[in-house]
């Protein structure tokens, strides 16, 4: 019985029906496996779009190792889910309103009316990214979907915040904090984004009695200053604990109070050795006014901008009410006019944006919800900046068994830089979109816990936690947590997880100390950091510029398989890589080709079946592929298991294409008989092809079920075993082999032997003994007339060396000797010249000392090439007689 595959491979007719199989198979469901646990928890996609192309790359990255580790016989989890991105879904649903007519959303819906709107536009987009999901081949298990907003993870999201409120780990205070003026909310450090524009750098004196002068890119605030600080063994710590009023700064009328603080923070070399100290508008400036608070050295407070972006009433009659850039102007004119500006100096300077509002933001002082970070943990002997180095640096509690490793290792370095300039992270938003804070007020009375206190007159905080705070429980809040639960006993910590680098802080990081803080444990093994996917000439894709490439199209146009094995091409932990259209013609070859290959496999197996067993060798060639084939399992492995996917990728590319379909197929059609062996190289390539390429190989795996009346059998290729190797050595005689075609058929392209051209060999020197044992495999692939070994040299011979073996190509009769000749004669005059010109300006020595190095270079280069062709083209003459 043979099979017949359909003769081109339509992707359009199987993936969905493929894919709804392996779904109703049940082996998403890791309680349908045996094995040991191995679970991945899916980054979840935002509700505000639909997936790109970095979902594309995440997705494919994960079904990849789930599907390895799933076929090398693991009880594997993808455990799929969707995030509510707080501050990016209500900015979206707001501006979609704006845009409406509804120029207000907040004040003309309410809170209630704002929300339904949000949750119907998140309930649509969620439903829409999940099937985008599933066309990506995902091997999810769709019964443990979870959503950061659903009620099993509001309850835990409600249960950590009280913990953490209870063990004094989360606290409300006064603290300046970054604001989004345009989105009337705050931010956290890692959420700016630091852009560079041109600014001015002011140097000055307050007044012409003040005896230090300062610097600052914010003349504005200075009217907010509450100190003046000095390195404490610097030029100017005469001053220090001198208390000075400068009467009238900036305006008639208004004064301030300036201390000259001691803080060796301060850079006595660097600028004027002096700093304005203003501790309502800089988190810098703040933490010293904490630091002086706490040796009894109170230096006040004022804060001069407020939450809308105007300045207050604290700056003065004459500032209030105005934009910080008029403030800014008014305050360097009254500079001026009172000769107190020292310098003026155009800089360039990075302001922190807000990365969804894109305004710059301020800092200001406000009440607000933070999570003390450098507070120790009651009963821990550790705080929490503390539990999260140790989980990477040491494992958890100093067990290597409990230590995060992070693929490429030298994010490690990024990451103990980032903890140790760790601020307390605020985590309350004054947006409605979210987990409200699980807190509640009666007059001076607080109540914290899961569910509303009972009782009248309690009105809960209007504040939502930051979205980083509810996602940060997703390893476990997935599983069931605070419940003990079956699947947060068995998954938990989880096998792997990958993420872009450009949130190692935002999830990575709170992941890890969650996790560590409420569990005890890591939240997973293995973290692999990939880079972005760019366009061919290494820019960003870009939305305005309508070269975002949408997954969707890309499937519909080549099919997933293809755009699977484009994103995994050339990727290396860490580090970014490129997507082009090229590069997916050449997957969707690669797919095609593997079809292609397959189909001609089966109709020369004599009954294919999916069980196979690996026959014993019976000719050289067979001990090759044999061989080529245990290397290639021992490569993907190692590849899969260091996440190296690209390399996994690429072994398998050069053994089907090369090794596999134009050496050992070739050969197969010479030597006959290989109906076993052939079976047992597709079943395997297939196995080992599936982790990346599932759809396909599913389907050609089918086939073969299929015709052997398996297909009501619940088995499928995604729950077969992945190979092993064995023990096997490459035959050097093989590679002889290879090499004599390979010199054969360079030298029939250079005399220009037509293809269907039968031609007479002659072999001389050591090696002829194995070339007799594959003679006739060499006079096939070759095209040979005539193989002679250890005969006599022809006398019109085009001549290859391999070691000490000549393989003579006799040109009698296989090229029209006088028609070479004078083709030979024809190049040989038309490059001479041309080396000739190359060879006098290089020996002019003008060119050589005031050309560019570069183009001298590239002269060099091409005498080089044009010499050695030059030499080929002389003796191809020669061989000619």
């Amino acid at each position: 019985m043979k099979i017949e595959l359909d003769k081109t491979y339509e992707a359009k007719k199987y993936e969905d029906d493929i894919y709804k199989r392996w779904e109703d198979s049940g082996f998403f469901n890791p309680d349908n496996l045996e094995g040991d646990p191995f679970a991945i928890m899916m980054p979840p996609p935002n509700v505000t779009g639909v997936l790109h192309l970095g979902h594309a790359l995440e997705n494919t990255i994960m079904d990849t190792m789930a599907r390895y580790q799933r076929m090398c016989g693991k009880k594997v989890l993808l455990l799929p889910g969707t995030d509510h991105a707080a501050v990016a879904t209500q900015a979206k649903v707001e501006k979609i309103l704006a845009e409406q007519g509804t120029k207000d959303p907040r004040k003309e819906l309410g809170r209630e009316g704002l929300l339904e709107k949000i949750r119907e536009y998140a309930e649509q987009s969620k439903s829409t990214i999940l099937s985008q999901v599933r066309k990506l081949g995902t091997s999810a298990d769709w019964s443990r979907l979870a959503y950061t907003f659903d009620d099993a993870r509001n309850a835990s999201v409600n249960e950590m915040f009280t913990r953490m409120y209870n063990d004094g780990l989360i606290y409300r205070g006064h603290r300046v904090v970054n604001w989004s003026v345009k989105g009337q909310s705050t931010c956290s450090d890692d959420e700016l984004v630091h852009v560079e524009r041109p600014s001015k750098l002011y140097t000055f004196t307050y007044s012409k009695k003040f005896p230090i002068p300062i610097a600052t890119t914010r003349p504005e605030t200075k009217v907010g200053d509450t100190a003046v600080a000095v390195h404490p063994e610097g030029k100017w710590k005469q001053y220090i604990g001198q208390e000075f009023t400068i009467e009238n700064v900036g305006q008639q009328g208004h004064s301030i109070t300036l201390k000259v603080i001691a803080d060796e923070h301060v850079d006595d070399a660097f600028g004027t050795g002096a700093l304005g100290v203003t501790p309502a508008h800089s988190p810098i400036d703040f933490d010293m006014y904490e630091r002086q608070k706490a040796a009894g050295n109170e230096i006040g407070l004022v804060q001069v901008i407020g939450q809308d972006g105007l300045m207050t009433a604290a700056a003065g009659i004459a500032y209030a009410g105005k934009t910080v850039e008029e403030a800014r102007t008014l305050f360097v004119q009254y500079l001026r006019d009172n000769d107190l500006l020292q310098k003026e100096e155009d800089i360039m300077q990075n302001v922190g944006t807000s990365d969804r509002f894109k305004d710059v933001v301020e800092a200001i002082p406000m009440t607000q919800w933070f999570v003390a970070v450098n507070k120790e943990i009651p009963g821990r002997g550790k705080t929490l900046k503390e539990l999260m180095k140790e989980a990477v640096a040491t494992g958890h509690n100093g067990d290597v068994n409990q230590k995060v490793n992070i693929t490429p290792e030298r994010f490690e370095r990024v990451y103990y830089n980032w903890i140790d300039n760790l601020r307390d992270w605020c985590i309350s938003r004054q947006i409605w979109w979210g987990h409200r804070i699980p807190v509640w007020y009666k007059g001076d009375e607080i109540f914290v816990g899961n569910t509303a206190p009972e009782g009248a007159g309690w009105v809960q905080d209007e504040d939502t936690l930051d979205t980083w705070f509810s996602s940060g429980t997703w390893t476990f809040s997935t599983l069931g947590w605070p419940e003990k639960t079956s699947d947060l006993e068995t998954f938990h910590p989880t096998g792997f997880m990958q993420m872009g680098h450009e949130i190692l802080f935002f999830w990575m990081a709170r992941m890890i100390l969650f996790s560590t803080y409420a569990l005890d444990q890591i939240p997973f093994q293995d973290v692999y950091i990939h880079g972005l996917l760019r366009r061919k000439d290494g820019r960003k894709f870009s939305k305005s510029d309508g070269d975002a490439a949408d997954p969707l199209d890309v499937i519909a146009k080549y099919n997933t398989d293809a755009l699977r094995l484009t994103v995994l091409t050339g990727i290396s932990p860490g580090n970014d890589s490129k997507f082009y259209e090229e590069k997916i013609e050449g997957a969707r070859n690669m797919v095609t080709k593997l079809w292609n290959m397959s189909r001609f496999m089966l109709m020369n197996i004599e009954d294919p079946s999916v069980s196979v067993e690996r026959p014993a060798s019976k000719t050289l060639a067979d001990q090759w592929i044999l061989a080529e084939l245990d290397a290639l399992i021992r490569t993907v492995r190692s590849s899969y298991d260091r996440y190296d996917f690209s390399a996994a990728g690429e072994a398998l590319r050069e053994f089907t294409w090369t090794k596999l379909a134009d050496w050992y197929l070739e050969i197969a059609k010479v030597e006959g008989e290989k109906s076993e062996l052939l079976n047992y190289l597709l079943i395997t390539l297939l196995k080992l092809w599936h982790p990346s390429m599932p759809f396909v190989t599913e389907k050609i795996y089918q086939e073969i079920r299929k015709a052997r009346n398996e297909e009501g059998e619940k088995e499928f290729l995604m729950v077969a075993a992945f190979p092993n190797s064995q023990e096997s050595e490459v035959p050097k005689d093989f590679a002889l082999i290879q090499e004599v075609v390979t010199a054969i058929r360079s030298l029939r392209a250079d005399y220009k032997v037509e293809p269907a051209k039968k031609v007479r060999v002659v072999a001389v020197g050591e090696g002829c003994a194995a070339l007799e044992k594959s003679r006739d495999i060499i006079m096939a692939l070759a095209r040979l007339q005539t193989l002679d070994i250890d005969g006599e040299k022809p006398d019109q011979a085009a001549t290859a060396a391999i070691g000490k073996l000549e393989v003579h190509l006799d040109l009698a009769g296989a090229v029209d000797i006088e028609k070479e000749r004078t083709r030979l004669e024809k190049e040989i005059a038309s490059v001479q010249p041309f080396v000739n010109s190359l060879e006098k300006k290089l020996s002019n020595d003008s060119f050589v000392n005031n050309a560019p190095e570069a183009v001298v270079a590239a002269e060099k280069t091409k005498l080089e090439e044009a010499k050695a062709k030059l030499v080929n083209l002389e003796a191809s003459l020669s061989a000619l007689g």
